[in-house]
């Protein structure tokens, strides 16, 4: 079947007026060219569409089925131009995010409701991924966004989008678990729970560096924060963990905060490949402002 657009038009004229002259006044055009259109259609669609009575026409059951997908066909190509314009500006699409398993406690959900807020029409597929991976991702294009920790490689885009302190994780039976006055790490005299090298380089590096690598090399290693905790409910040891980990509420660990010598934050980054040519992602980080950065 090849019908062009002119002929489906004439079609619908010609049904909503009921009447041949009416609705050729109506497209601007004579009648007898409008008729032939109209045969031109019921010769492709091989049925008749519409029954020819004295004062007009009116349509026959194969002709209102026919009217249905016509005007469907129709509304489809009447909002194409400003669904495609919204596409290109980055309105409407896709855009696929992948962030870490403590960054989904730290900023995730806040994260989430502003793209929400600034792309609306965008559909978010979401990925959990650890941040050496998520760099892969982006570099091979198979993520738009990363909620990452540093250190970001070359290549890559990033802004600041959340900072929070680092606090002690230590068993319920533990002698600091009981008090509200900051700590100091000195007071700790058990084995810490450290981040394996492997899984998070940049919470190791951190916590390596405030603990003390003599101290911080014998200890047990987790790549996971849920596993470093149920190692310190068991009573393995002290951990420290972004203070948003404490939302978890875990039976058997109490957190404490640091005394302000021993205290340090960590960040986590938005980041995307400067070669990403999403539009909905290109609208999205000309938006985005860095949050205060660690003093």
């Amino acid at each position: 079947m090849d019908l062009s657009l002119s002929q489906l038009r004439g079609f619908v004229a010609v049904a909503e007026e009921s009447h041949f002259g009416r609705a050729a006044a109506r497209l601007n055009m004579t009648q007898p060219p409008l008729t032939r259109q109209v045969q031109a259609v019921e010769k492709a669609v091989g049925t008749t569409l519409f029954d020819r009575t004295g004062r007009g026409v009116r349509l026959t059951a194969a002709g209102e089925v026919f009217l249905a997908h016509c005007r469907r066909v129709l509304a489809l190509l009447d909002v194409a131009p400003e669904a495609t314009r919204r596409a290109a500006e980055g309105q409407t699409g896709s855009l696929r995010l992948a962030f870490t398993a403590i960054g989904a406690y730290a900023v995730l959900a806040d994260f989430l409701a502003e793209v929400n807020t600034r792309l609306p029409g965008v559909s978010i597929a979401l990925a959990e991924l650890v941040s050496e991976d998520q760099f892969e991702a982006l570099a091979n294009l198979r993520i738009d966004l990363g909620l990452v920790r540093p250190p970001i490689p070359p290549g890559f885009e990033s802004v600041l989008v959340h900072s929070e302190d680092l606090v002690l994780a230590v068993p319920a039976g533990h002698e600091l678990a009981a008090g509200a006055e900051p700590v100091a790490l000195a007071e700790v005299t058990d084995d810490y729970i450290g981040y394996s090298p492997e899984g998070s380089r940049y919470l190791h590096d951190i916590c390596a560096a405030m603990i003390g690598m003599d101290r911080y090399v014998v200890s047990q290693l987790a790549s996971q924060v849920p596993t470093m905790l149920a190692l310190v409910r068991a009573g393995f040891g002290c951990a420290l963990v972004p203070r948003s980990i404490m939302a978890m509420g875990v039976q058997g660990v109490r957190y404490r905060e640091l005394v302000t010598t021993d205290a340090h934050s960590v960040t986590l980054h938005a980041c995307w490949s400067s070669d990403n040519p999403n539009p909905a992602l290109q609208r999205l980080v000309s938006t985005l402002k860095p949050v205060a950065g660690p003093a």
